[in-house]
C-alpha cells in the first residue's frame, strides 16, 4: 500500500473566477471609451432610467443590452467568447453537447459618488466585467461568500485572505476580463475618484448544440 498523507487539505464546492488580459486593449482603448460615451448620448432611455435607478452614473442595461452586435465591440466579444470556452473547459461542462452564448453585453460610466447594490444575475451560467477606464482609486467590485450556512458562525482568522473571508474586493485594472459564475452576489462600492470609471457587464448561458 503506497504511503499516505498524514493530513491534507481537500477544497470542496468552489467558486471559480477566472482573469484575462485583453491582448488588443492598448490599441482600442480610445475607440473603446469613445463608443461608450456616444451610446450615452444617442440612449435616451438608459439616460432616463440611469437617472431614477442608477444616480450619478449611465447604464445601458435596461435600453441597450445587446451591444455585442455592435460592430466597435467585435474584437472584444471574440476575446470574451476566447475565454469563457477556457473557463467552462477547466471545469469539465458538457462543450461536446452544449455551446455559449452570449445574451447580453451593456456598457457602464460610474461618476464620482455612483454605486452598484449587490445582486445577481438570474438564467446565465457566466457573468463578469471588463474594465476599460479606471485609475488606481477606482472603486473595487466586492464579492460575496455564497453560502449562507457560513454566515452562522464565521471563525476569527489571523489574516484577512480573499479565499476565507465572507465579503472580498478586487480592484479594478484597465483591460482586464473578470469572469465568474452568474449566482455570485457581487456589487460596487460608491464611485470617490474624479475620473469616471468605464466598464462593460455581460452574460453568457449554454445553450445545447443542434444536433443536425
Amino acid at each position: 500500500m503506497p504511503d499516505q498523507p498524514k493530513m491534507f487539505l481537500r477544497a470542496l464546492f468552489p467558486t471559480f473566477l477566472h482573469e484575462a488580459w485583453y491582448p488588443g486593449f492598448a490599441a482600442e482603448k480610445e475607440q473603446l471609451i469613445r463608443r461608450i460615451r456616444e451610446i450615452r448620448e444617442e440612449d435616451q432611455a438608459g439616460r432616463e432610467y440611469s437617472a431614477q435607478h442608477y444616480p450619478y452614473g449611465f447604464t445601458s442595461f435596461r435600453s441597450r443590452d445587446r451591444l455585442y452586435t455592435d460592430p466597435a465591440f467585435r474584437n472584444l466579444v471574440d476575446f470574451m467568447f476566447e475565454v469563457a470556452y477556457d473557463y467552462g473547459n477547466k471545469q469539465y461542462w458538457n462543450l461536446e453537447n452544449f455551446e455559449l452564448a452570449m445574451t447580453q453585453l451593456w456598457c457602464n460610466i460610474n461618476s464620482r459618488y455612483n454605486y452598484h447594490r449587490d445582486h445577481v444575475h438570474p438564467y446565465s451560467q457566466i457573468s463578469g466585467v471588463f474594465y476599460i477606464q479606471c485609475e488606481s482609486d477606482a472603486a473595487p467590485i466586492s464579492l460575496k461568500d455564497p453560502r449562507p450556512a457560513r454566515w452562522m458562525v464565521p471563525a476569527p482568522l489571523r489574516e484577512n485572505r480573499a479565499e476565507n473571508t465572507l465579503i472580498t474586493t478586487l480592484p479594478p485594472e484597465e483591460g482586464k476580463l473578470l469572469m465568474f459564475p452568474a449566482w455570485l452576489d457581487h456589487g460596487v462600492a460608491q464611485h470617490h475618484a474624479e475620473t469616471d470609471r468605464i466598464s462593460m457587464s455581460y452574460n453568457f448561458e449554454l445553450r445545447q448544440k443542434n444536433p443536425g
